[in-house]
């Protein structure tokens, strides 16, 4: 009883942080709910689905990381409409905050460090696993810190099209590719679009990188992980899913990043008989060293674009409404 008060404690210290988080929850592996604490809000939120989002969350990537030998994941940052879902794993539980990025944004991160440092400490008294040492769990505390940080720093990008001054309408892909291409600044590693299947329409890779897995299977892992947490989410109160980020590394200096989000509807033909309209999604591989803002502002510059000439989508505009509001916010 006393261990399961002194996390109520340090759940309590994380929601009184900030005024922009509405609730925290723990719960094991499997979505199941061990302790949670929150505060009175206009959003209606169900925890029992947000404890699903949050096994979905930390699982969406973890098969990609592995084909990509870049091991362990840190933390993630599930992005919807009105709230965000900040997830990390501490020793077989998951740590989900769920916070209005509206309000505030981004997070404490020395005051979450903190509650993380405590946190891992008491969660392996609770379930009597085995006590790792104390620098062991300084570096899982400092790893969450990192994270977040990098996440809410880097150079902003100014928010522009790349549209081409003038594109075929009947075949649009070459003026995707065209948007691509034009990205500027070089922070990806990999980046794609690919429909809900999977199947890669284009794809982009910096030259020299070697990596144990192609783009193709990379992107389809990714848009597959993406899909599943939008059928979790679907028709919750906190809004559509825009933007799916995990972190995943052992050196804080050289984590990298994943980034999942909508990218508008694509017609394929004019045939009435067929059903030839496919959802695309953007994937893009990072390093974290440059920060989250620019990965976000070109990731909203290239959907943008795309926008311009396939058309608006509902979900897709919300993205980039939410992107402006997260690099409207950074650390300095």
């Amino acid at each position: 009883m006393i261990i399961r008060e002194s996390l109520i404690k340090h759940l309590t210290s994380i929601l009184r942080a900030s005024e922009g988080t509405i609730l925290v929850v723990l719960c094991d592996l499997n979505g199941l709910s061990i302790s949670k604490i929150g505060r009175k809000s206009d959003i209606d939120l169900n925890p029992n689905q947000i404890t699903s989002l949050a096994s979905a969350a930390f699982s969406a990537s973890e098969e990609n990381w592995e084909d990509l030998e870049i091991k362990d994941q840190v933390i993630s940052f599930s992005y919807f409409d009105k709230v965000c879902l900040i997830t990390i794993k501490i020793n077989e539980t998951l740590l989900t905050i769920v916070h209005d990025y509206h309000k505030e944004w981004p997070l404490d991160a020395d005051n979450l460090a903190i509650s993380m440092y405590y946190l891992k400490q008491k969660l392996g008294e609770f379930f009597g696993t085995s006590i790792e040492t104390e620098k062991e769990t300084e570096e899982f505390s400092n790893k969450i810190r990192s994270a977040i940080y990098l996440l809410g720093m880097g150079t902003e990008v100014p928010f522009v099209s790349y549209t081409p001054a003038n594109f075929d309408t009947s075949n649009l892909l070459p003026s995707i590719s065209t948007i691509l291409d034009s990205i500027k600044n070089r922070i990806f590693i990999r980046y794609s679009l690919v429909s809900p299947s999977g199947l890669t329409f284009d794809a982009r890779e910096v030259s020299g990188q070697k990596l144990p897995i192609s783009i193709e299977a990379f992107s389809a892992n990714a848009n597959v992980a993406f899909q599943k947490m939008k059928e979790e989410s679907h028709g919750s109160s906190i809004g559509e899913l825009l933007c799916y980020i995990a972190i995943s590394g052992q050196d804080p200096e050289n984590f990298y990043g994943l980034i999942t989000c909508p990218s508008g509807k694509l017609q394929f033909s004019n045939t009435e008989e067929t059903s030839n309209i496919e959802e695309i999604s953007f994937i893009g591989l990072f390093p974290l060293m440059y920060g989250g803002i620019p990965v976000m502002g070109e990731s909203r510059n290239i959907i943008y674009s795309i926008l311009e000439i396939i058309g608006q989508e509902h979900t897709t505009k919300n993205f980039i409404k939410a992107v402006n509001v997260l690099t409207s916010f950074k650390f300095e």
